[in-house]
């Protein structure tokens, strides 16, 4: 393979790995794997280089960049196909290096069975199961194992089982017989044994069995205060009790704090009146750890609407004032503090359509899409020095936006865009009834108003305007212009002398984008959206990630 060729070979590899196209498009959810799909690393390892493509699976394995695993396990499990020794030896020898934890073991075994005519396991995949457990540090093994069960059909105790394991310590005996027979039988193997490891083990699992399977609150939130246990170690019935989440705070990022807030609601354990919520709002507000922690802005933003929006599954929680200026809080901060500019100049264009405030985007089903729009603006705005804001239809409209702009300006602005590319419609039909005797959204019954994804394009050509990247986010699920999307980005980067001009198309509500030109690397299509999609688009504006 020359030189040139294996290069864009490897490009295509790191691209695929780290935004993982389906179809043409990154996709949120649904996401689908094949050979088929996966041509970029089938034909480097046909052509002998199966060394370089499990290179880069290592480095992205423990990369920041890397958004989803599925992909990079799914090439990891094309190697361990391979029908050359060598690929196949290196693979095994970093299966406990690119698998870090039982899920990641668990989505493997999935892609094997599906690359597998037979489902039984050859001599090399038991090899390399057994690599994956030995390799580790019995105790840290022991926690991991505890904590992720199983996942997608699979346990642990299937892998012992297909995988006829053999343990090589006495303190990998010990794990497997847990994981097998359970603490009781365990305890009768080794419960007299003098030896320290096997005594901490041993105190460990005791640990995580009572968790497991006691009520006494007190006791479980003592033991997750000593051993650190985790949400996964508890049975589902105590995490209903404020003494355990008490304990659980006590080593929780923000990101597991922001994840698990509408629980944290649920129970009251946010109340104004429990003094328990001001531990939320300290790490809420504490700069360092936001900083520390890399917590991102959408991740504020989705706990931030879910928790503003103050319900779930029918029940209601009332809020706390606190909670919510911290969230604002923590909001601004990582929005101003955590963004790592791209340095493009970049225009954000935006098409959402009729009843938008109450809709919910593919992916995210807390957020509206009119928040959803409103982040990606705010986001990209304070993140680059360099960025336009516009409301679309046919036509163009500038938005005002600032670095100080605030996400609930930036919702009511595009909410206001919305009425007035709607008017005449307005004007035309009856306002409609609740079934409360309110009048019903203000978009109900109105159609939909045009969705020219070309517009931004010819406005930005029009403006002369040099642009590094569009960004269209839409809920549409199809241009109403005569336009072709992708002969526009290319027109505009002749007439703007441009070459490397990208285009990235954001669909809200979508399963399915198709308007990037496959054959364009500086074109990529967004199906659905949740908290990975900025750093999607933050990638894929990177020159090397």
């Amino acid at each position: 393979m020359a030189n040139s060729v294996e290069e864009e070979s490897l490009e295509k590899l790191k691209q695929w790995l780290i935004l993982y196209r389906d179809d043409g498009a990154y996709k949120v959810i649904s996401k689908t794997f094949s050979r088929e799909k996966a041509l970029c690393v089938t034909q480097l390892l046909a052509d002998g280089h199966g060394k370089e493509v499990l290179s880069q699976i290592q480095r992205y394995s423990s990369s920041a960049a890397l958004i989803d695993r599925e992909p990079l396990l799914f090439a990891y499990a094309l190697c361990c196909k391979s029908t050359d020794k060598n690929t196949k030896k290196q693979a095994e020898q970093l299966c406990d290096k690119i698998c870090k934890t039982p899920c990641d073991l668990f989505q493997l075994f999935k892609f094997h069975n599906n690359l597998s005519t037979t489902k039984s396991w050859g001599r090399y995949f038991k090899r390399l199961i057994s690599t994956w457990y030995h390799n580790q540090d019995p105790y840290q093994l022991a926690r991991n194992v505890s904590k992720e069960i199983s996942f997608l059909g699979w346990s642990h105790r299937d892998a012992l089982r297909m995988g006829h394991l053999k343990p090589k310590t006495d303190e990998m005996d010990l794990i497997f017989k847990y994981l097998v027979l359970g603490l009781a039988e365990t305890k009768k193997s080794f419960g007299k044994s003098d030896k320290e490891s096997i005594q901490k083990l041993l105190e460990f699992l005791s640990a995580v069995d009572i968790a497991k399977h006691k009520e006494d609150v007190l006791q479980v939130a003592k033991l997750v205060e000593f051993h650190s246990l985790k949400k996964d170690h508890l049975r589902t019935v105590l995490l209903k009790e404020k003494e355990i989440w008490t304990a659980l705070l006590k080593e929780m990022t923000i990101q597991e704090i922001l994840e698990n807030i509408g629980q944290l609601a649920n129970i009251g354990y946010l109340d104004e009146g429990f003094d328990g919520s001001q531990s939320v709002v300290d790490k809420l507000m504490n700069e360092a750890l936001l900083k520390e922690q890399n917590v991102q802005p959408f991740e504020v933003i989705i706990a931030s609407n879910y928790y503003k929006e103050g319900r779930k599954k029918g029940i209601t929680w009332q809020h706390n004032d606190k909670v919510i200026r911290a969230l604002d809080f923590a909001l601004d901060y990582t929005s101003k503090g955590n963004l790592k500019p791209t340095g493009k100049r970049c225009v954000v264009a935006i098409r959402i359509g009729i009843n938008r405030n109450k809709s919910t985007v593919r992916g995210t089903m807390t957020l509206s899409t009119t928040a959803a729009a409103a982040g990606v603006a705010m986001v990209i705005t304070r993140g680059e020095e360099n960025a336009d804001v516009v409301f679309f239809t046919d036509t163009v409209t500038p938005l005002t936006v600032t670095k100080e702009t605030k996400l609930t300006d930036m919702q009511n602005d595009i909410k206001e865009q919305v009425k007035k590319a709607n008017k005449k419609e307005e004007d035309d039909q009856e306002p409609e009834v609740g079934d409360d005797g309110e009048e019903a959204d203000i978009f109900v019954g109105v159609p939909p108003e045009p969705c020219d994804l070309v517009a931004p394009i010819q406005w930005a050509t029009s403006q002369k305007k040099d642009v590094d990247v569009f960004i269209l986010v839409t809920d549409a699920n199809k241009s109403t212009g005569s336009k072709n999307l992708g002969e526009a980005i290319a027109q505009y980067r002749k007439d703007r002398n441009l070459p490397n001009t990208k285009l990235v198309t954001i669909g809200l509500t979508n399963s399915n984008m198709k308007f990037a030109n496959l054959e364009d690397q500086n074109m990529l299509d967004v199906s659905g959206f949740d908290a990975k999609v900025p750093k999607v688009i933050q990638t894929f504006l990177s020159e090397a990630y």
